[in-house]
């Protein structure tokens, strides 16, 4: 049945063809048919498109079909009105879509990033770019539209291929369709999770001047967004024009009490009282970061060496100074089985604290568009997008090079080696934490240009519709951070010399310059001279450029009449070019950084051919209970050089019941092709903190991992000196598979006359399978080692320990196509308005349930993401609203569910901690562990606001609202979290900022 539904859609696109040739006839509608307005005042100025913020649930929509509106019936369509969005205090346009329920509860790729670890986090498109991803999916499987027209992606990198909200002024935006569902059959590859169609505006009652602003209560985060807006139709043809400049602050991690202290959480299982580690002062310690300005003795002494020179020990435990004779201006810190040799390590830094939790940024944005009636029946359109991003992320980074004991700056190997009696080598690791500088400059400009008109189709004898156009858009970005040599760190701390020139093999040749490791000038207090900063630290800067060129051809009109109504088709084709070119600086592309992300150059290409068909149906019509039954179907053949080709299809049915009660159902498979980083990514390092199931396996471990550390050699108290883990991730040209997905959809729409009240339900459900995604490093080293094949499993066969430490080095993390990731949930959204005697009364509510959120690795694994953090199973928000003349009130509040990451650990929050923590009765016994239960669970999150807009005047508006009205903090988890953490804030879903002024100004002109 399947192959005969997709022939017969594909074969429509012959059909069509035989009437293309004829000459265009006079046409009255309407022939855009991609961009539709919802109703007749969707081009009204925003002050009188939204007084009461209602979205009318039964307005015509066009996002998910290319049909007439009387065939959209099938799709269900989020429709976010720009002017409700801005109520909330979202200006921005990646605000404004996140409005969507959708794409509320899922961690997006944003400026919330920096924060979350060492180098912050390696992201699609890059630091600061803001993407769009529904249903937990990812970006990579949202498309994104402007009037129905793909954007070119943006960012800098070697990851980029989604589009950059930032590259999109909101001033211009009208509204956004969200299509919740797979749409590949109509739109093409990446719209696997839904399309994110954005709608300008066209007209306004002469020039608008807007400023908008956030000013946060607490200081940090605070946003500013000047906007100019004109748009006129002089009849024969229409004019629109946008100009947008917006400044996000940073917020730093000191500015809020939460990301400033990261805490362990956890608990006496039995009292509840807290056990976390206390400081010298009796407070819970911040857990920020490993410790800075100290050495590790990396062959026989646990914990850490902390500097304090002289009488300072004598505020120490006995247990950290029993080697003060050999080593008297240092202590030992963080021993095993002392748990008083704990509280005063050093776990915090300036770089820490200074890190952006909400990087700053800046763009400048003109959006220009235009149409133009060459002849009754034809019309020239087009527009133009340019925008620039300036953008930076202050996070930190950790310096920790071996420092050979025969180096003449080694100073304490010496005294290490005597006080172990020959079982210390004197091999140490000195350990900074330091500030890291990463900056982004972002170029973006897309043009498109279009011809559409009617015609009169022979032999049928009917107007149709039809569309060509192209475009043609770039990305062309910079950025650049601060980074140490490699080599430079090989040379400076090399056997025998102070500095072995030799060794500087990739940025020489530069002179050798003889470092003080151990000193309290350099190590602790990093007052460092010009040129020991010069020779270790250097900045460089790599460039991403992705063109994407296309056209795009479409034909639409009635085919015949039924006794129930014509039967309607579309049909067209898309060719399309994209090319990723990003270059890494020289001494990236070669490796040469230390602890930091590298990648060689990542360039490719790819083109893809494609023709589609749509057809709608009347069934049945003016029956009892059925008042209008329509099919529509819609099939895609697609063609990419890179990998091949592939169909897709998608079949629906509309029932209007009555006037007040419509079903929708609908079900159809979409694709995406693996991008071109996918495809072409060079070889990618990053750093992980140290992972390893086999450390201490014999206080936790489960029979299955015990056994497999045991069959390597390890003892139950294995505890490696290690560097961290290096992840390899590279691209997957010749062994990628494009993904493919099944979407499935029922929906209800009730509409009852005794009301002005609009309600639409739609279950959903979304199967990908071939997910392109890399395992995670993590991920491949638990399944090596909790496998009854260790070690001949093929992920085993990714990991790599070093042959002496016997440390997990290296973890090949590359891109492969995963099994399955599926969805399933309710969407709900309400609408209801009622005139009151003294005014108008208005009430939104969007609302989602997850009933489904896994990911089948392999046909093996199976992960409930459901209910984990940053994946909660309940989000939605209500707005009301009130006008009264010139005023208009608005309150509503934004509401996350609560999450549980207990059930990652098979339901189970109890750890065992060893060593650090009170009451520990055995001194010495680094086995001697207690038993703590670990906060892993989060409420449900709900934040509240209002705003009072007044129309001063007919030109001029005014609004002051309140965000976090009650000034809700964010929720804290314990390190174990399943997500990332920004202090102890797990996930970026929640707000930082706290209690938040908005201010709106509006001129017309």
């Amino acid at each position: 049945m399947n192959r005969f539904v997709k022939t017969a859609l594909l074969g429509s696109v012959s059909v069509a063809a035989l009437f293309w040739p004829v000459a265009a006839q006079a046409q009255s509608s309407d022939t855009n048919l991609l961009a539709k307005p919802a109703d007749p005042t969707a081009e009204a100025a925003p002050q009188a498109s939204s007084d009461t913020g209602v979205e009318e649930l039964g307005d015509i929509v066009v996002t998910g079909s290319r049909l007439r509106s009387e065939y959209n019936t099938a799709t269900p369509v989020q429709i976010i009105n720009a002017e409700t969005a801005r109520n909330a205090g979202a200006f921005d346009t990646a605000g404004i879509i996140m409005r969507s329920v959708a794409a509320l509860g899922v961690q997006q790729v944003n400026n919330k990033l920096s924060a979350t670890g060492a180098g912050g986090r390696v992201v699609d498109g890059g630091n600061n770019a803001q993407t769009v991803g529904l249903r937990n999916l990812g970006a990579g499987r949202t498309l994104v539209l402007l009037n129905g027209q793909r954007l070119t992606p943006a960012g800098t990198g070697s990851r980029v291929g989604q589009v950059d909200l930032n590259t999109l002024p909101s001033s211009m935006i009208s509204r956004v369709e969200v299509l919740t569902g797979g749409a590949s059959s109509i739109y093409g590859s990446d719209a696997i999770a839904g399309v994110v169609n954005i709608i300008p505006r066209k007209t306004s009652d002469g020039v608008e001047l807007n400023l908008d602003g956030n000013v946060s209560e607490h200081g940090g985060g605070n946003y500013v967004q000047g906007a100019l807006f004109w748009g006129e139709d002089f009849g024969q043809g229409t004019l629109t024009v946008a100009a947008e400049y917006r400044r996000q602050e940073a917020l730093k991690n000191r500015q809020r009490e939460r990301t400033s202290c990261a805490q362990d959480y956890v608990y006496d299982p039995r009292t509840g009282q807290r056990t976390d580690l206390l400081d010298t002062s009796g407070n819970i310690k911040c857990r920020n970061l490993n410790p800075t300005g100290i050495f590790f003795d990396y062959t026989w002494y646990g914990g850490w060496f902390q500097y304090a020179p002289g009488a300072a020990g004598a505020s120490y435990p006995a247990s950290a100074l029993g080697l003060r004779n050999v080593l008297p201006d240092w202590v030992r810190t963080a021993r095993g089985g002392f748990p008083e040799t704990y509280t005063y390590g050093i776990s915090d830094s300036p770089a820490y604290q200074n890190a952006d939790s909400i990087s700053p940024l800046s763009t400048g944005s003109l959006y220009v568009a235009g149409s133009y009636e060459l002849a009754p029946d034809i019309e020239a359109y087009g527009n133009v997008l340019l925008n620039r991003r300036v953008s930076s992320s202050d996070t930190w980074q950790f310096l920790y090079p071996l420092l050979s004991p025969t180096n003449p700056n080694n100073t304490v190997a010496a005294g290490l080696i005597q006080a172990s009696g020959g079982n210390s080598t004197g091999l140490v690791q000195p350990q900074m934490n330091m500030a890291q500088e990463q900056r982004q400059n972002v170029n973006y400009g897309q043009i498109t240009a279009g011809v559409r008109g009617g015609l009169e189709m022979p032999i049928i004898a009917r107007p149709w519709s039809w569309d060509v156009s192209g475009h043609a858009g770039r990305s062309d970005g910079e950025y650049s951070s601060s980074f140490f040599y490699a080599d430079r760190l090989a040379a400076a701390t090399a056997p025998g010399v102070a500095c072995n020139a030799a060794l500087i093999s990739i940025s020489g040749p530069t002179n050798c310059v003889s470092i003080p490791w151990l000193s309290k000038r350099f190590l602790v207090d990093q007052d460092w001279t010009d040129a020991e900063r010069s020779f270790l630290q250097g900045r460089e800067t790599g460039r991403t450029k992705y063109d994407q060129l296309g056209i795009d051809g479409s034909i639409s009109g009635a085919l015949f009449d039924l006794p129930t109504g014509s039967v309607d088709l579309a049909t067209g084709f898309t060719i399309r070019y994209q090319a990723l070119n990003d270059t890494p600086g020289y001494n990236a592309r070669n490796g040469n950084y230390f602890a930091s992300s590298t990648a060689g150059i990542t360039k490719g290409s790819d083109t893809v051919q494609e023709v589609f068909g749509e057809i709608g149906v009347p069934l049945l019509a003016d029956l009892p209970v059925v008042e209008k039954l329509t099919f529509t179907g819609s099939g895609r053949y697609t063609n990419y050089r890179s990998f091949g080709s592939d169909e897709t299809y998608k079949a629906g049915l509309g029932w209007t019941v009555n006037n007040w009660v419509s079903l929708r159902a609908s079900t159809g498979t979409s694709f995406r092709a693996p991008s071109l980083y996918e495809l072409y990514l060079a070889n990618q390092l990053s750093f992980y903190a140290y992972s390893d199931p086999c450390v201490r396996y014999g206080d936790t471990a489960g029979p299955t991992v015990a056994a497999n550390c045991a069959s390597q050699g390890f003892a139950p108290d294995f505890n490696p000196a290690n560097n961290g883990i290096t992840a390899v991730t590279g691209g997957g040209k010749g062994q990628l598979k494009a993904e493919t997905s099944r979407n499935k959809s029922v929906g209800i729409v009730l509409t009852p006359a005794f009301a002005d009240l609009s309600i639409a339900a739609d279950y959903y459900s979304i199967a990908v399978r071939n997910e392109v995604a890399s395992y995670g490093v993590g991920s491949i080293i638990s399944r090596c080692y909790n496998s009854p094949t260790f070690p001949g499993n093929n992920f085993c066969a990714r990991v790599t320990r070093d042959p002496m430490t016997r440390a997990i080095t290296v973890v090949d993390d590359r891109l492969v196509n995963l099994a399955q990731q599926k969805q399933r949930g309710i969407d709900l959204s309400a609408s209801f308005r009622q005139p009151l005697g003294f005014g108008d009364f208005g009430l939104n509510v969007q609302w989602n349930w997850v009933f489904e959120n896994s990911l089948r690795r392999d046909e093996n694994s199976y992960e409930d993401r459901n209910g984990l953090s940053g994946n909660p199973k309940t989000v939605g928000w209500v707005e009301a609203n009130l006008k009264v003349e010139d005023l208009s009130f608005f309150y509503g509040f934004n509401f996350i569910g609560p999450t549980n990451d207990a059930k990652y650990y098979d339901g189970d929050n109890l750890f065992n901690y060893c060593g650090a923590y009170a009451g520990r009765t055995v001194p010495g016994n680094r086995n001697d562990c207690l038993q703590v239960a670990e906060k892993l669970t989060v409420g449900s999150y709900m934040t509240h606001y209002v705003s009072v807009r007044w129309q001063i005047e007919k030109d001029l508006s005014g609004q002051i609202g309140i965000i976090n009205m009650f000034d809700k903090k964010p929720p804290v988890m314990g390190s174990d979290s399943y997500t990332y953490r920004t202090g102890s804030v797990p996930s970026n879903l929640y707000d930082l900022r706290g209690r938040t002024v908005s201010i709106r100004l509006g001129k017309t002109f």
